[in-house]
């Protein structure tokens, strides 16, 4: 990956190339040969400079995976917290939280392992959605305050869900 290093260059701030070699040092000095030079992607020696280089294989593949579901995921709950904060719905039903923290932890923080996704190490939950046996729930943090911010999303906009155990 390559930083420009001048703001005023009408380039892209950011570009990555992918390039075979047998190091990191190989790999970086074969993308500014090509790169690196009037006319190319990085143009004149200087306007780019390399700042990221990242060795793939199956277990950084893994690990990067996890990463940016991690980045993803802190996205996501710093915009429901940041949101939601002042705004919390009342006294919500602790059986419907319940429900949707369950939901959102199992759906977005710790995705289904059987799907060939990211897979939640030992200490995490995990879930098998269909081999687990029933009335088992999961919680996280941020599941809850995914559920929190739906809640207040939909109050909100005048949908307050009210007597969830009774209407099916």
């Amino acid at each position: 990956m390559a930083q420009r290093t001048d703001p005023e260059h009408p380039g892209v701030s950011v570009v990555t190339h992918y390039v075979s070699a047998r190091s990191i040092e190989e790999a970086v000095a074969k993308a500014r040969e090509v790169l690196e030079k009037p006319g190319g992607v990085y143009g004149d020696q200087g306007l780019y400079r390399v700042v990221e280089v990242v060795e793939e294989s199956p277990s950084s593949e893994l690990r990067q995976q996890e990463e940016a579901r991690r980045r993803y995921l802190t996205t996501i709950l710093e915009a429901a917290r940041t949101t939601v904060r002042g705004r919390e719905p009342g006294n919500p039903d602790a059986g419907l939280m319940s429900v949707l923290d369950d939901f959102f932890t199992r759906a977005v923080v710790f995705p289904d392992p059987h799907t060939g996704g990211v897979r939640p190490r030992p200490h995490q939950a995990t879930f098998g959605w269909t081999s687990e046996p029933a009335g088992i729930t999961h919680a996280s943090d941020p599941g809850r305050a995914l559920a929190l911010f739906l809640l207040a999303y939909l109050d909100h906009h005048g949908l307050a869900i009210t007597n969830p155990g009774t209407e099916r």
